[in-house]
This record gives C-alpha cells, sequence and structure tokens, in this order.
C-alpha cells in the first residue's frame, strides 16, 4: 500500500536500497567523504589559504577520512539491499517506486 510507514523501521516501504539506508550512516558517510575531499586537496596544494595546504599528513588523513566514508556507506547500502532481499524472499514485496518526472 502506497504511502503507509513501516512501523519498525519508520521508512515507507520502497525497493531503492538508497532510500532505504539509515539517515545516521548516510549523513555520516557523506560528511567524512566531503570533508576528506577538502582535506586531500588542501594536502596537496590545490585549495589554498590555509596552514593545511601543501602538508603531506592532511592529503593522507584527507585519503583516510575519504575511505572511512566510502565504507561507511557502502556498508549501509548492503544493509539496506539484503533487507530489500529478505523482504523479497519471504514475498513481502513493497510497491514499485513512483515515476520520476
Amino acid at each position: 500500500m502506497r504511502g503507509t510507514v513501516d512501523p519498525v523501521t519508520e521508512r515507507p516501504p520502497t525497493k531503492n536500497a538508497w532510500l532505504r539506508m539509515s539517515p545516521l550512516p548516510r549523513a555520516i558517510g557523506i560528511v567524512c567523504i566531503v570533508i576528506g575531499a577538502v582535506w586531500v586537496l588542501q594536502g596537496i596544494g590545490v585549495a589554498q589559504g590555509s596552514v593545511m595546504t601543501g602538508s603531506t599528513l592532511w592529503a593522507i588523513l584527507g585519503a583516510a577520512t575519504l575511505v572511512v566514508g566510502g565504507l561507511v556507506l557502502r556498508r549501509s547500502l548492503n544493509a539496506a539491499k539484503a533487507e530489500i532481499a529478505a523482504e523479497a524472499a519471504l514475498g513481502e514485496t513493497p510497491p514499485a517506486d513512483p515515476p520520476t518526472i
């Protein structure tokens, strides 16, 4: 039934794994990726105007932060896909997503 909310997850049922992801890991992953990208750019000297500019340490820390953010997003996305697959195995198929305009 379209427009209903799953009482357990408090999210609308959907087949789109990105929309099924928990919002906290999604936000943490995106923030880590953005911060990591800024640190890498400062560390390699592309982004100017900081004491971090041109420092190899910040380029390495930024790359590590980028990887952590990607791993957080990947793990959360895999969990959402597993949830969708488990529902499909039980025959609880959520409604198709509405068409995008």
